[in-house]
Formats: structure tokens, sequence, C-alpha cells
């Protein structure tokens, strides 16, 4: 599919507005400034292309494409919400034959754009306060799965990009659970995230599965680190340096347990160097 809207981090968001070849609507809180081009507010369903000179990605057709800036800063794009147009669940969840259909139509839809953005040369991103796990240990499954040395505690998984999960895997992925995939290059980020339904028999209505991908800069993801409403750059940078020692110990704790479980730690890591401020174990 040609992409019908394309734009990158740090462009005009007005002009991005202007050139469009499809419809946006704009809103303003004090100085932020939001544009929607998603199916409910234009009626488009778009397909995305975010531009970068390096890392750019063409994404499937999207419901919604939503970004923001603010205009103290230019009005330059700092975040970039998309919406996937995932394939619709079954009518009956009940007939295991079309859930089976729809399990491996979703799961070949998110592999696809798991693989876009590695081949545009993305690096998985792992926090500071994560462990650093790989493969299936990353991931939380409702059955035993071969080759699993250690499941991580229930909650929000943030799973590694670079391991392929088989389609007898990702059907064993938790129902109702969710699922993040990081990454970061030139102080930008993309969290794929994908939720699970829950594929209960009884439910009065199928919202099916749901995936999501977020583009931001540096800037913001530092953002978590504001306080009092000092949201400078610099004192964003100058909290999140100042936490990482609190944040290098969360993961310690972690990895120590995890490690005593069976798990593969990465301690060779390459940490990702966020606005400039490095991590130093």
């Amino acid at each position: 599919m040609q992409a019908n809207l394309s734009f990158g981090l740090g462009e005009n968001s007005d002009e991005i507005m202007r050139k469009s070849a499809v419809p946006i609507r704009k809103s303003t809180v004090s100085t932020a400034l939001m544009y929607d081009a998603s199916r409910i507010a234009t009626g488009v369903e778009p397909v995305f292309e975010f531009k970068d000179d390096r890392y750019g990605v063409l994404f499937p057709q999207a419901t919604s494409i939503e970004f923001m800036s603010d205009s103290e800063e230019g009005a330059r794009v700092r975040n970039i919400e998309v919406t996937f147009k995932v394939p619709g669940p079954p009518h009956d969840i009940k007939d295991q034959a079309a859930l089976s259909a729809y399990d491996d139509a979703i799961y070949r839809y998110v592999m696809d754009v798991i693989a876009r953005i590695n081949r545009a040369g993305w690096k998985r991103f792992i926090a500071a306060d994560s462990p650093r796990l790989s493969g299936l240990d990353t991931y939380v499954f409702d059955a035993p799965v071969s080759g699993q040395k250690y499941s991580p505690p229930p909650g929000i998984d943030y799973a590694d990009p670079t391991y392929p999960l088989t389609l007898e895997q990702w059907t064993h992925l938790r129902a109702g659970g969710t699922v993040i995939w990081s990454w970061h290059v030139d102080n930008m980020f993309i969290d794929l995230q994908y939720t699970k339904d829950f594929r209960a028999a009884d439910a009065p209505l199928v919202v099916g599965d749901q995936l999501s991908a977020t583009i931001r800069t540096d800037e913001t993801w530092l953002d978590a680190f504001g306080k009092d409403g000092d949201v400078t750059p610099d004192a964003l940078r100058a909290r999140y340096r100042s936490a990482l020692p609190e944040m290098l110990a969360t993961r310690r704790k972690a990895e120590t347990m995890a490690r005593a479980q069976g798990a593969t730690i990465l301690d060779h890591w390459n940490e990702a160097v966020i606005s400039g401020v490095p991590v130093h174990q």
C-alpha cells in the first residue's frame, strides 16, 4: 500500500496538515497542538510512512494517526500515535476454526510490523530499570512453551523484538495480556503495543486484538521525569540522570531473581544514550 500521510519527528505540524493528502483535524490546549487523522474524525483510514533519512518505516493501514507538537517549541512534532487496522475477530468466538484463522492472521500482521521496524535499522531498547532478558524469557504464556527457561512476573511483557515467535508460541500469549516491543535510535523511540482480547466465550462483545505504535523524541520520553511544572530539557535530563542509580538497583534485583530461576542475562548489553545521558552500570 502506498502512503498517503508521510512525515517525521521534528517537522512543523501545521505544514504537515497543509500539505497532507488526507484530512487532519487540529485542536489546541494551551500551547499543545494536537492533530487527528483518524477514521472517526475524518472518515479516512490513512497509510502512514514515518519519514527519516536513515530509519524511515512504511507502516500498514491505520484506523487512526494522531500527532502532537508544542507552539513554544516551534510546533515541531514530538509524538506520533498510530492505531493499526488489524484483522477483525470472528463473530462467533466459539468457532474454533475461525478463531484459529484469526490467530494466524493477527500473528502474521504483528510479525510483519515488527519486521518492518527491524529492517529499518531500529535497535531494541531496554530501560535502565528493566532486566536485560532475551528471547522467550521476555514473554508470559498461559501454558508451558518449549525452550522457555524463565517466565517474567505477570504484568506488561517488555518483549524482545529480535526473537521471532512461532505461531504455536503466539497462540499461548496470555488472554487479556499486553506485550510491548521497544526500539531506540538517534534520539527517537518506537513502542509497539499489542493487547490480546480475552477470548471469553460468554463475552457480550468481541472487541478483538489491538495493535498500536507510539513514536516519540527522547525529550518526550523524558516527560515522565517532569516535576512541579519544570519540564525544560535540562531539568528532565538532570532528573533522569539522578534517577539512574535507583533504576539500575531495581534492575539488579530483578536480574538476580531471574538468573536464580534459570534466565540468561545480557550482561554486555549496549545501553541507549537518551538525550545525551549515558547509563553507567
